[in-house]
């Protein structure tokens, strides 16, 4: 196993060779999650899935918890991994560490994917409506929101394998993870998105419950070099219409 560190053992986990894709996995999933894009994409990059703090074998108290460290825990994950720039794949609140990192240490992103995530953005579209997403989420774990409808009534053995990955998420169910990321101090002023120089790829689900793509194409238009794709799923298009997701991705990495 492999940790970079940090004030915490930061865990990830690598696989293939040539240009590399760091995946960051949104707050129902680990590195485990991105098992389909690692059986894709290992065949032509060296993928990377870190555990982010609070996730998977990352495991912190509340006393190390802070939202505002995914980025820099990002950027440990590639030093230990020993690589000078990578591809970002973020996934909702994956995102956060995405737009972090592509922010305070543009010369080690060379691309940025934003997958059914305002990235941390401050748009109102995308903050003002989430309460009442995320007393769902509480209420009945996670999956009824991260995952369309469509696919839980027609892919039960999927969808519960989503909920038990999801349950290694041990640490994070203590701590205040929704309090911070959306605290004023964590979301990045909207004006600031023009500075995300790397190409961008921003991916909608259509049935998006989180971040629908309405909100998603007006946040791409603060984005100079973004370009938005609308996929057929709800909020977790990487793990519910993984193939399409995979050639979508990798139709947009091949432009660079």
């Amino acid at each position: 196993m492999s940790y970079a560190e940090r004030d915490i053992p930061i865990y990830y986990t690598e696989l293939g060779e040539s240009d590399p894709i760091l995946f960051c996995h949104g707050a129902g999933g680990n590195s485990t999650i991105w098992w389909q894009q690692f059986a894709h994409f290992s065949r032509q990059y060296h993928c990377i899935a870190m555990d982010h703090r609070g996730f998977g074998r990352s495991s912190c108290s509340s006393e190390y918890f802070d939202v505002s460290k995914f980025g820099e825990d990002a950027l440990a994950v590639l030093d230990a991994a020993k690589v000078e720039r990578a591809h970002i794949v973020c996934q909702s609140m994956g995102g956060w560490t995405g737009v972090q990192l592509a922010l305070k240490h543009p010369e080690r992103v060379r691309s940025l994917t934003l997958g059914d995530t305002i990235g941390g953005f401050d748009i109102p579209s995308g903050v003002s409506e989430i309460g009442p997403v995320i007393e769902r989420l509480k209420e009945v774990g996670g999956s009824n929101v991260a995952l369309g409808a469509a696919f839980r009534q027609n892919q039960h053995s999927d969808a519960h394998l989503y909920r038990e990955i999801s349950a290694f998420n041990v640490a994070i169910r203590s701590l205040d993870l929704y309090g911070q990321m959306f605290h004023p101090d964590v979301l990045v002023p909207l004006e600031r998105a023009t500075n995300l120089n790397a190409p961008v790829l921003v991916i909608a689900g259509n049935e998006d419950e989180f971040w629908p793509p309405e909100v998603l194409k007006e946040l791409s238009q603060h984005i100079p070099n973004a370009r938005i794709v609308e996929l057929e799923s709800g909020h977790s298009p990487y793990y519910e219409v993984p193939e399409v997701f995979n050639e979508t991705l990798q139709a947009f990495l091949e432009t660079i």
